[in-house]
């Protein structure tokens, strides 16, 4: 069998846990024989062993590179910088493009690719790369499963989507032969807000790995040699995150307990206003900004807290408390999320109720035995959560739509 995948970001390139989630199950299908091209908007470095295309070859289209990494998180009227050519002394001629044209952009190649490959089956990820997955059925005639890793509802954390998104959504998922999504919380929210059948929605919950990490030196070693604890929040610094709710969490934690530090890692486009939150609630003293941690750096941060906390308005899935376990360290994480149907063994609070979000970190922190035993139970329950796990739902899906495939 054979997929014709299109992605909007892939490792080693580094925004979030869309790509992670992307090379994770990638990487499954191939190990479980399933053939898979996999096709990005832009030429970059890629990991792992799937056939790449990418949507800016000079053969499908004269632009030559984008400057900047292509987020998935942004509005659709972010602007991305793209070389478009160059002028008779070898500058770059720059036109900024919002991310909206560079979705259709991405569609129009996929057409083009479309009708040059052999494939079975067609798999989207991410509203980003919708458009290009139906102008690849429309092209093709092959099934199209999209799959769903946020919603606009979930990046607006309220019902103030960007209706650039929602319509794309909103078009994309009536083309689709099947929509997968990371949660039934995620899937909730098509069928309720979409209009989707329940019946067209098929629930994957992400996965994790499973090996046990080296343990590297620690980071923040001044501040545990002066008996400080750490609390992480490791994520987007965004409206969806909750990390202003975090925040509030951590006066009232610090009013009990002054020997607690709270790292925030990450980027944002709420990074000045929780800055400014943390100067005008006196918190300095007791607040780090790491900025965005990846790799070795990120694993070391998760291995020097005490505990981190996932404190999202509206998460579709949520793979930091199990990247923090996998590492040695428990978490607290929002009933608002995916993750939590499938983790037991976490302490679990409503974003909003910055009260019990602070009792439950005082008493993480003040017994060790709570700590021990959640990371012990939870490593247990993740052997039962690998990516291998996913790929297989994932391979029957395809197989169900496509007759006369072997396996």
């Amino acid at each position: 069998m054979r997929v014709l995948t299109f992605g909007w970001e892939f490792p080693p390139a580094k925004n979030g846990g869309l790509g992670v989630a992307c090379y994770g199950l990638t990487r499954e299908l191939l190990q479980s024989g399933v053939e898979v091209i996999f096709v990005l908007p832009k030429t970059q470095e890629t990991r792992g062993n799937a056939r790449f295309l990418f949507a800016d070859h000079e053969r499908l289209l004269k632009v030559r590179h984008t400057d900047i990494s292509l987020k998935p998180y942004q509005q659709a009227d972010s602007l991305i910088r793209t070389i478009i050519g160059y002028d008779k002394q070898g500058h770059p001629i720059i036109r900024s493009r919002t991310i909206i044209e560079e979705a259709h952009r991405f569609a129009h190649q996929a057409a083009l690719i479309a009708q040059e490959e052999e494939f079975d089956v067609i798999h989207a990820h991410d509203w980003t790369s919708y458009l290009a997955g139906v102008a690849a059925k429309i092209a093709s005639g092959k099934p199209l499963i999209l799959h769903v890793h946020a919603t606009s509802y979930d990046q607006a954390a309220s019902e103030n989507v960007d209706p650039s998104i929602f319509k794309i959504e909103q078009e994309s998922f009536t083309f689709a032969d099947k929509v997968v999504t990371v949660s039934g919380y995620t899937k909730n929210i098509l069928v309720q807000k979409h209009g989707v059948p329940a019946a067209k929605v098929e629930v994957v919950h992400n996965g994790c790995d499973t090996n046990e990490p080296p343990r590297l030196p620690q980071t923040l070693t001044e501040l545990k040699r002066q008996g400080k604890k750490i609390v992480l929040y490791h994520g987007r610094i965004s409206i969806q995150k909750g990390v202003d709710h975090f925040i509030r969490a951590a006066r009232r934690v610090v009013d009990v307990d002054p020997t607690v530090i709270f790292v925030v890692s990450g980027w944002g486009d709420m990074t000045n206003q929780i800055i400014e939150q943390v100067g005008a609630m006196r918190l300095s003293e007791h607040v780090r900004f790491a900025g965005a941690l990846w790799e070795e750096e990120r694993d070391r941060m998760y291995q020097s807290a005490d505990l981190v906390v996932m404190p999202s308005v509206s998460e579709p899935f949520g793979l930091v408390p199990l990247e923090a376990l996998q590492h040695g360290t428990p978490a607290i994480i929002s009933k608002q999320s995916g993750v939590s149907e499938v983790l037991s063994h976490v302490l679990k609070v409503d974003f909003w109720d910055i009260d019990e979000m602070a009792n439950q970190i005082l008493s993480a922190l003040r017994y060790p035995v709570i700590r021990e035993q959640m990371v012990k139970e939870g490593k247990w329950q993740m052997q039962g959560m690998s990516w291998r796990f996913a790929a297989e739902k994932i391979k029957r899906l395809y197989q169900s739509l496509v007759q006369y495939v072997t396996p």
